[in-house]
């Protein structure tokens, strides 16, 4: 009975073991390979949704894989990842000046309503978009680059959205 409970144990530690090496993960989001980048004005900002895609463009699903973010012991933090943004102005409808580059603002995890893709929201502050007086239109270029420790870095660009206030 005292060998059988020792070989019992020995297939325990080895299967924690596995166990623990499978949840952590390698910090990497399976087939993630782009963004896809839209935005939502408001009064007060630039929401933006991020889609997490594949190498078709196609979005990612929730809880595809055990490496899915935000969920579980194999949870992947938006801290965990760096985000940069640049917002240009338009003059003769072509990109004219940078008005904006730095970093998104409350970077988090989303859902849609009835959908599973895998979404980050984030927001630009129209506080710190600088006014450009020689253009010629309230809209501009968004420039969105993401990336994690292990993958990336990922950029969308977001032409002719509205930058400014009408």
């Amino acid at each position: 009975m005292f060998r059988f409970n020792f070989q019992l144990g020995k297939v325990a530690i080895v299967g924690i073991c596995v166990l623990v090496m499978l949840s952590c993960g390698s910090g990497e989001i399976q087939n993630f390979e782009g963004i896809a980048i839209s935005a939502d004005p408001r009064v007060d900002r630039i929401d933006l949704r991020i889609y997490l895609v594949d190498r078709n463009g196609i979005p990612l699903i929730w809880n595809q894989s055990i490496l899915s973010p935000s969920v579980g012991v194999s949870t992947i933090s938006e801290a965990d990842f760096t985000t940069n943004a640049k917002v240009y102005s338009i003059r003769n409808g072509k990109k004219h000046k940078k008005v904006y580059d730095g970093r998104l603002r409350d970077l988090r995890w989303s859902q849609e309503l009835n959908r599973l893709d895998r979404l980050m929201t984030a927001e630009i502050p129209r506080a710190l978009i600088e006014e450009d007086p020689e253009r010629d239109t309230p809209f501009g270029v968004i420039t969105v680059e993401v990336q994690t420790e292990k993958q990336g870095p990922f950029t969308d660009t977001l032409e002719k959205t509205e930058i400014y206030k009408f």
